[in-house]
């Protein structure tokens, strides 16, 4: 009898846990690349504000690249971030995209973040990350304060 309920227990947390993966329900990348666009949005927030210089961020729908203007009166972000890697934020799942995405953040020193170099802070924006067409989370971001959550 204890063999028989056990085999139970163990065919119920199979079918529990199991067969959803096995069935391509699995939402763990949307997941994790949502938290790594979170990751280097606040990454971008934070240098800018401890160097005291530009952070550029430039986005598409898999990719997160990390910018800094290297002196002050230079027009354009000119130099990768130290520590950060082209390819560390990006999406691996083809299944996978953001959206919604400005191509172009700019994250000031003053902490706030605007869609140009000189445009003012942007206002209650979104970022939505989706795997297969499917909204599995979003991102806010308030320019005017900086705060990426």
């Amino acid at each position: 009898m204890v063999e028989l309920i056990t085999v139970m227990v163990l065919l119920g947390v199979l079918a529990a846990i199991g067969i959803p993966r096995l069935m391509g329900d699995n939402n763990i990348n949307a997941v994790v690349f949502g938290d790594q666009v979170t990751s280097a949005l606040r990454t971008a927030q934070k240098t800018a504000v401890a160097k005291r210089r530009l952070v550029c961020v430039t986005t598409t729908d898999r990719t997160v690249r990390l910018r800094i203007r290297t002196a002050t009166g230079t027009g354009a972000c000119n130099a990768q971030l130290t520590g950060v890697d082209n390819t560390q934020y990006d999406s691996s799942d083809t299944k996978v995209k953001m959206a919604n995405a400005q191509t172009s953040l700019f994250f000031r020193p003053d902490g706030t973040i605007a869609a140009s170099a000189a445009g003012t802070p942007l206002a209650g924006y979104a970022i939505t990350i989706a795997q297969a067409g499917v909204v599995q989370r979003s991102i806010a971001i308030d320019g005017r304060t900086g705060l990426v959550n």
